[in-house]
């Protein structure tokens, strides 16, 4: 059977990247983002999940990251710069790779994806069909760059119990899609951290209730009112597959002109 369309929480991390050098002055967070309900044995899930899109995403973001994917036979380097805009507009550039990719580039503009290929000097529409598939050869999927769909509105989420992960305890979230939403998972399974409302861990099940990958997260730093983890690692069921991503620079909230996500710029290559 074929998989739906994708969670969003690989690509809410995509595009919101911390920087670890910067440093700011610690600030409250804005009046509409839920406060964490630390220690509460059964939180108000909906309001959890909402938090953590917030925490994640901003209103927009400009930011850079480096992603390591390592497979048995071969590693590949990327350095990448990111723009989003809300949940509808987003923009990934490779900076730094092998020939093929350097200058690449995706948009999301809405539910739609194209990428500009250097090489061809050509700009291509992705059909719905390759949005599962991986991006760059990586463990992330081209639907996964640019955050397909949303945690608090196309799933339905319960918590299971609390329980311990690596010292922290841990809110135990299960999600499954909502029959009108299209994503790529059967399950996730979510465990969030109850002191700081953070994503800890995940995994990814595929419509027959199999493992398909796991993802953790870890260095978490802080950025104004967020606690941001600026590593994630994720493990696919393939044995010695691995993708890891670490953030270097991010604004959030921040000015971005309309056309940075237009077709015209991306037909140019820049």
């Amino acid at each position: 059977m074929s998989p739906k369309r994708n969670p969003t929480t690989l690509a809410l991390l995509l595009v919101s990247l911390l920087p670890a050098s910067l440093a700011l002055a610690e600030s409250p967070p804005p009046k509409d983002v839920p406060a964490c309900p630390s220690g509460e044995a059964k939180p108000d899930v909906a309001l959890l999940t909402q938090r953590t899109e917030q925490l994640l995403q901003g209103r927009s973001s400009v930011g850079t990251m480096r992603m390591t994917i390592r497979t048995p036979s071969w590693t590949r380097k990327l350095k990448m710069k990111v723009w989003s805009k809300g949940g509808d507009f987003a923009l990934v550039r490779v900076l730094e790779g092998g020939p093929r990719e350097t200058g690449m580039m995706t948009l999301k503009r809405e539910k739609q994806l194209w990428n500009y290929l250097p090489q061809a000097g050509r700009v291509m529409k992705l059909p719905s069909g390759m949005l599962g598939d991986g991006w760059m050869g990586s463990d992330f999927t081209n639907d996964d760059l640019v955050k397909g769909s949303s945690l608090s509105n196309d799933f339905d989420s319960r918590v299971e119990g609390t329980l311990q992960h690596e010292g922290r305890n841990a809110w135990h979230v299960v999600l499954t899609p909502k029959e009108s939403a299209t994503v790529v998972w059967g399950k996730v399974e979510l465990l969030i951290d109850q002191a700081s409302c953070l994503p800890l861990l995940e995994r990814f099940y595929d419509e027959e209730g199999e493992l398909t990958r796991t993802m953790s997260f870890s260095e978490f730093k802080e950025l104004g009112w967020r606690t941001f983890p600026t590593r994630m690692t994720v493990k696919p069921a393939e044995e010695g597959r691995e993708t890891s991503i670490l953030y270097e620079q991010m604004e959030f909230d921040v000015d971005i002109p309309d056309n940075t996500f237009s077709l015209h710029r991306l037909q140019q290559g820049r």
